[in-house]
């Protein structure tokens, strides 16, 4: 089902995961002291964090990093609470995420993904019976990990096609290294969490 929502049905499924990829420019824009001015979703599936335009170095490059590997990151950190039999926590833990980027969002669009996101969640955090709950927390964390490897797709085509605001691009540009190696990066890592992670699940 997980694969289902994330690949077949990417579509209407995108901007959850793209809220998570923005989620993490945002957390580690403030845990590296810069100030998050906005954050927005666009139709296509892609988004912008805002931040001041001079950054120092090492936290422009966190920051950037932190987007495409967001998801997987949030999944396997979902994967470590259902490890310690902790479903219900894998639910609120999302929900406390999705209310701090609420509160950085500007526009409708986002605002509408991660109110309808978070309304899912609540109901079945508040109203599901426990092996529901489990058996939902075990989709949740499995729809992170493979949107995370899907939003590469998204990035291959822009960096073969030269787009040059992806963040693979601007990697290149804090770094010199090319475009196509932080692409690799970002596959690999996110690769890496699912193979990981999905190995971890089904052995538990």
């Amino acid at each position: 089902m997980a694969w289902v929502a994330a690949v077949p049905l990417w579509g209407f499924t995108k901007h959850t995961i793209t809220i998570a990829h923005e989620g993490g420019h945002a957390m580690f824009g403030v845990l590296f002291g810069q100030k998050v001015e906005g954050v927005r979703l666009d139709r296509g599936g892609g988004g912008v964090t805002n931040f001041p335009p001079k950054m120092p170095w090492l936290a422009d490059l966190v920051i950037t990093l932190a987007g495409y590997l967001g998801p997987s990151a949030l999944g396997l950190g979902g994967v470590f609470l259902l490890r310690h039999d902790h479903p219900e926590w894998v639910l609120w833990a999302s929900l406390g995420l999705l209310l701090m980027i609420l509160i950085k969002l500007r526009n409708p669009l986002g605002f509408a993904t991660v109110i309808g996101t978070g309304i899912v969640l609540y109901w079945v955090a508040r109203h599901w019976a426990d092996p529901a709950q489990l058996a939902f927390g075990y989709f949740w964390v499995w729809f992170l990990l493979i949107g995370g490897v899907r939003t590469i797709t998204g990035l291959f085509w822009g960096t073969v096609s030269g787009d040059k605001g992806s963040d693979a691009a601007v990697l290149e540009g804090l770094t010199f290294l090319p475009d196509v190696f932080w692409l690799a990066v970002f596959w690999l890592g996110t690769m890496a969490a699912l193979v990981y992670g999905g190995a971890i699940m089904l052995h538990l």
